[in-house]
């Protein structure tokens, strides 16, 4: 399945088991490098960052059991000279948008134009100072432009320590992959949503005939499940019918009674960081 109403997979991302080519166009389109020494996801989120170090051979749990927590990326830099890194930023600080292929533009350039055009229409002035990625395949193409962060300095603070930047990509396309991955039906005829949650910040994607037509930022009144399910419904009323329940991704969310079944199929816990783990891992977890 397309990522946007703007790709195709391979040469073409017509299905959502190729949505790790997504990954790697988006990666590309902020910073690319080629790997050596250990190898580390880093998870950029609004109050710091936490990472997980990836060994050839290990085990995914005992991965996830080592995330550390850090500060700031200048902090990570210094205590992993000579590592390398793939970042995944956190929907908190990255704003994705989904261009209709009937507005037929031709070049990432013109898509780059649209996206800030529309970024700063919503946004404000500041959005025009943001770095934008875009990947394109023909008439399809995606935007997401990174705020809340400084790109340069980030760059600044991996170039002093010999650190190598194997990527960026925002969250939610790991999100699409796990459940590409788990719920294949996901990418059938109809329309489906993802709503991908860390904490009270929310991506909300919706899927048509397994293309990706919107990808949206949104937050809910609280990071607790009642708040989700009062999102979820604002969210529902605002498009045509969905074929199913929206599927709910996330963790950070205070859970003491699930989501109800009419309401969201609950993809993981959403209550701690295994269904995060998982997902920086790209480690799919089954539905119960």
């Amino acid at each position: 399945m397309s990522p946007s109403p703007t790709s195709r997979a391979d040469a073409g991302l017509t299905g959502l088991r190729q949505i790790p080519l997504l990954r790697k166009r988006v990666a590309r389109a902020w910073s690319g490098a080629r790997g050596r020494l250990h190898r580390h996801v880093v998870h950029v989120h609004a109050k710091g960052l936490l990472s997980w170090r990836v060994d050839a051979g290990a085990a995914p749990a005992d991965a996830a059991e080592r995330a550390v927590a850090y500060d700031s990326f200048a902090h990570w830099c210094a205590e992993h000279p000579g590592a390398d890194a793939r970042l995944q930023v956190s929907g908190q600080l990255v704003h994705s948008l989904a261009v209709d292929a009937s507005l037929q533009l031709r070049s990432p350039d013109a898509v780059r134009r649209y996206a800030q055009q529309q970024f700063t229409h919503y946004h404000g002035p500041q959005a025009a100072a943001w770095p934008v990625a875009i990947w394109a395949e023909g008439t399809q193409s995606v935007a997401c432009g990174l705020h809340g962060i400084d790109l340069e300095a980030m760059r600044h603070d991996a170039a002093r320590r010999d650190v190598r930047l194997l990527g960026m990509t925002p969250v939610w396309s790991a999100g699409l992959t796990m459940l590409a991955a788990a719920r294949p039906d996901f990418a059938g005829p109809g329309r489906h949503a993802l709503l991908l949650v860390e904490g009270a910040a929310a991506t909300w994607l919706v899927a048509e005939d397994g293309v990706v037509t919107s990808i949206r930022q949104r937050y809910a009144d609280e990071p607790h499940v009642d708040a989700v399910a009062q999102l979820l419904a604002a969210l529902a009323s605002e498009g045509p019918p969905l074929a199913a329940p929206p599927t709910v991704l996330g963790w950070g969310i205070e859970a003491p009674h699930a989501l109800p079944a009419e309401i969201a199929s609950t993809f993981g816990d959403l209550r701690g960081h295994g269904s995060l783990s998982d997902l920086m891992l790209l480690q799919p977890r089954r539905r119960p």
